[in-house]
C-alpha cells in the first residue's frame, strides 16, 4: 500500500491496552487525552494543603509540605479499649488522588529518624 504511513511503536512503559485505544482515537481526542494528561501530571506534583490533611484530625503533631506530597507525623488510636492510645507517632507520606487524600504509613518517628 503505497502512501500509508506506519504508526510508531509505543514505549515498553505503555500497557498494550492503552497503547491500542490510542491508536483508535481521532487526532482530535488525542489532543483532549494529551491535555489530560498534562493536567494529571500538574495535579499530582502539588502537595496537599496543611488544612486539607489536618481536617477533623487532632492528633496531628506535624505537617510538612514537599515536592509533590506532604509528610505527616500523627498519633492514631488502636479502635480498642486501649490505656496507651494514642499510639506513635508514625510518619505518613500524604499525596492527592484520584479518590481523595491517600496515606501511606512510612513507619513509627522513632524507626525513620
Amino acid at each position: 500500500m503505497a502512501g500509508r504511513t506506519s504508526l510508531p511503536e509505543p514505549p515498553e512503559t505503555i500497557p498494550q491496552y492503552i497503547a491500542d485505544g490510542l491508536c483508535r482515537q481521532k487526532s482530535e481526542e488525542l489532543d483532549e487525552i494529551i491535555r489530560y494528561a498534562e493536567e494529571l501530571i500538574e495535579a499530582r506534583s502539588k502537595a496537599p494543603t496543611v488544612e486539607d490533611v489536618e481536617e477533623g484530625d487532632s492528633d496531628i503533631m506535624e505537617v510538612d509540605r514537599k515536592d509533590g506530597y506532604t509528610e505527616v507525623i500523627k498519633k492514631v488510636n488502636c479502635g480498642k479499649d486501649c490505656n496507651g492510645c494514642p499510639h506513635g507517632p508514625y510518619v505518613y507520606r500524604v499525596r492527592y488522588s484520584p479518590n481523595g487524600l491517600k496515606w501511606d504509613y512510612l513507619g513509627s518517628l522513632h524507626d525513620i529518624t
